[in-house]
């Protein structure tokens, strides 16, 4: 009889452990403190990179004065959110930031979308000291046929910068270029998809091999995710496209996780009315989100729906494996929008989610990364194209327990 006791006390004991650890998971972690700008012109952040020591410097752009036009916007705080320093880099046109990262023990690159009148929509490059000093720059020269640019450092320090161009008869031609650290192009590679395609998000894996995201348009059925793996020679070493289905699938991020897989999110669409003229359609979205094994196998494909309609925006991926995926809710039949946060397990299975108060409508997080106290921080809206007032935020969230 007591070692039946004792067995069912070690039943208890271990039934308890687990309950604890799935519920820890389950809470979504609480804000360690968050900031907004109060100031009088419209601004937002795009990106954020945490710097060795603990500082974050926020990408961003503000309205300035006379034409109304944003400008690129620089600011390092500190791990408590204090202001350190600030930058603005006046351009002509409209800047629209998209990435920050490092380059080099204190050096930073920026992409952004630069779009005038003169020169329509080209893509744009800036490389800065830790002071915020421009060390060089550089542009595509070419018209960009997606409001998309992205960039990556490898591990020899080469920059790969994606573009998808206007080509010939207004096809898009995805472009990626390799740069040296002084900005000169090194090599080109066309990729080539065999259908119209469009280039969304590349990362530096963590075997030193880069990883792409597409949308492709194949000659029949919705467009689809494709992803493509290559070494640091411009190789392909796999191609990977995610199954068409009765939704329109477009990639938005792009990230690796601790096992060498790689994670790409964002959204799938469905039109209910595709018939009515463009700003008549009437379109549900859900979160898409996908996971591939370090050899291009799809292990699993979630689409994450609430009671409306919602995007896919960014992933931080924990050291465990498990997920934080960010977005928006951008309608909701109990009135619930705003800036859209899942917990999802390494096998795709959501375990909780939030959404937090909006700031205007269609609110959403831009950018969410792991902190190096375990934490994560969240930045938004990024560019939304809307005639609102624009206010740029940051959540600094405690470590997942």
């Amino acid at each position: 009889m007591k070692k039946l006791a004792d067995y069912r006390i070690l039943f208890i004991l271990v039934a308890t452990l687990i309950f604890v650890i799935q519920t820890a998971f389950s809470q979504i972690p609480e804000i360690t403190w968050e900031k907004d700008f109060k100031i009088n012109s419209s601004h937002y952040f795009s990106d954020v990179l945490e710097l060795p020591g603990g500082n974050f410097i926020l990408l961003g752009a503000k309205e300035m004065p006379g034409e109304r036009n944003f400008d690129i916007w620089l600011l390092e705080c500190n791990s408590l959110g204090d202001t350190l320093k600030t930058k603005v880099f006046e351009n002509p046109g409209n800047d629209i930031p998209m990435r920050i990262i490092a380059n080099g023990e204190d050096g930073l690159v920026v992409v952004l979308m630069n779009s005038s009148e003169n020169t329509g929509l080209m893509a744009r490059l800036i490389a800065l000291d830790s002071a915020f000093t421009e060390l060089w720059s550089t542009v595509t020269k070419q018209q960009s046929a997606l409001m998309r640019t992205d960039v990556t450092v490898d591990q020899s320090g080469q920059i790969w910068w994606l573009n998808t161009f206007a080509g010939e008869g207004g096809k898009p031609v995805v472009s990626l270029w390799k740069l040296d650290s002084q900005g000169n192009k090194t090599a080109e590679f066309n990729i080539e998809n065999g259908t119209t395609s469009g280039g969304y998000a590349i990362r530096t894996l963590q075997d030193g091999t880069l990883g792409i995201s597409f949308q492709v348009q194949p000659a029949s059925g919705k467009a689809t995710v494709q992803i493509l793996r290559i070494d640091t020679d411009g190789k392909k070493l796999w191609k990977t496209t995610l199954p068409q289905s009765e939704k329109i699938l477009t990639p938005q991020c792009l990230c690796c996780s601790p096992d060498n897989a790689m994670l790409v999110g964002g959204w799938a669409g469905l039109c209910y009315n595709p018939d009515a003229p463009e700003e008549e359609q009437i379109w549900d979205y859900d979160y898409l989100l996908s996971k591939l094994d370090a050899t291009g196998k799809v292990l699993w494909t979630q689409n994450y729906n609430r009671e409306g309609s919602e995007k896919g925006t960014a992933i931080a991926v924990l050291p465990d494996g498990n997920i934080m995926a960010a977005g928006k809710c951008e309608t909701s039949f109990t009135g619930t929008i705003g800036p859209w946060l899942l917990m999802v397990d390494k096998n795709g299975k959501m375990v909780k989610d939030t959404v937090f108060k909006f700031r205007f409508v269609h609110d959403q997080a831009a950018r969410i990364i792991c902190t190096s106290d375990g934490g994560l921080l969240m930045v938004g809206p990024g560019f939304v194209e809307t005639d609102r007032h624009l206010v740029g935020w940051v959540k600094k969230l405690n470590p997942v327990l």
